[in-house]
């Protein structure tokens, strides 16, 4: 006898600040609203993000891990699996995947079906070993999802073998929550806003070296401010001491503030007039897709999937994450632009979102990923 309400357990760490957990759970909402019914199963401590869950009505199994190698995870997992009667397993992130699969497909005797999803990039010395040993595991998934176009193909390129159960599901995100603003900033002069986590991906020195040439080149005082976690341990402190050296070397602290984090994303957007975006290594950037929701037009590095999500010259600017110089020239190029062309490039980003970013996209996707999987 075939169950009418398809049953799907979502694996993942924690329900912290994480943009794969802020996806999980649009997605898991999603699918709820649509009445499928949704688990979540987290391992590691960490809800501020759960408490749309809760209203919503979907069941978190937590199970905090007792040490970083402990199997009483696996066991929990493997418990779960085997009682919940789920029809379908969904994991997000390398150690997830890893333990979804493990229980899922392996311990399960292959009887449940299991999705992984990679929500990052590969560096460009390539991955750890971790990395590497988990996904000799992908050839017992029922299908593999990156979350951009440029992670797919890297990993179709190092592992063929997955190429025909691999494929690019964009992030979604609510766009009733993030809306445009009422009117264009205009700031005198001009702010710029930087979202995301100090380390030496993010480029935050190439933003620097481009706002000490606007100023000695062509005598322009332009304030940033950055939003985002500051790590104090390993290469994230070593660049951030160099930042803060190279400001300093620059004479550039009153143009400069880190704001740290902060849960107003939407209203510092709404406040500034372009977001910058220098990273070079990522996976699908949420504070681009963000922006792109918000109407705020985006200068941003000219790698990964950027050149899909910004229309250069029509939704923000591409440069080249390796030239402070062109850096330098794009903000210039959008300080000269009159406000009625700022707000349309805001608006043909908007656009972009309404038609690529939804939740409802996220969702519909990933339905048709399950239904087929099932099938």
């Amino acid at each position: 006898m075939v169950r009418q309400i398809l049953k799907f357990l979502f694996v993942i760490d924690n329900l912290s600040t994480g943009g794969a957990q802020r996806q999980m759970i649009n997605l898991a909402l999603g699918l709820t609203q649509r009445g499928y019914r949704v688990e979540i199963f987290c391992y590691m401590p960490g809800d501020l993000l759960a408490r749309p869950l809760v209203e919503a009505g979907i069941p978190i199994h937590w199970h905090f891990k007792r040490s970083r190698f402990s199997l009483d995870v696996i066991l929990a997992l493997w418990k779960l699996i085997g009682l919940g009667d789920f029809d379908l397993v969904l994991s997000f992130l390398s150690t997830p995947n890893f333990y979804a699969l493990l229980t899922g497909r392996i311990f399960r005797l292959n009887r449940v079906p299991v999705i992984v999803s990679e929500r990052s990039c590969d560096l460009p010395q390539g991955v750890g070993f971790w990395e590497r040993f988990v996904r000799q595991f992908y050839r017992f998934a029922n299908h593999i999802v990156a979350n951009s176009h440029h992670q797919r193909i890297t990993l179709t390129e190092k592992y063929p073998w997955l190429k025909k159960r691999l494929s690019t599901i964009y992030n979604g995100y609510d766009l009733e929550t993030f809306i445009p603003a009422g009117a264009e900033p205009n700031n005198r002069p001009l702010r710029l806003l930087v979202i995301a986590s100090v380390s030496p991906y993010k480029n935050g020195l190439c933003l620097i070296e481009a706002l000490n040439i606007l100023r000695q080149r062509d005598g322009l005082i332009l304030y940033v401010d950055w939003i985002g976690q500051l790590v104090m341990m390993g290469e994230r402190l070593q660049n951030l001491n160099d930042m803060n050296q190279t400001i300093d070397n620059y004479s550039l602290r009153h143009q400069w503030a880190w704001l740290y984090q902060r849960s107003d994303i939407v209203e510092q957007l709404h406040q500034h007039d372009v977001l910058v975006h220098p990273s070079y290594v990522e996976g699908l950037p949420n504070v681009v897709c963000e922006a792109l929701a918000c109407a705020r037009p985006v200068i941003v590095s000219d790698t990964l999937d950027h050149a899909q999500l910004v229309q250069d010259g029509k939704s923000g600017f591409l440069f080249d994450h390796e030239d402070p110089i062109d850096l330098a020239n794009k903000i210039k190029l959008f300080l000269n632009l009159p406000i009625a062309e700022r707000r349309e490039m805001g608006q043909n980003g908007r656009r972009f979102a309404e038609s690529h970013l939804s939740k409802d996209r996220l969702t519909d996707d990933y339905e048709r990923l399950f239904i087929a999987v099932l099938n």
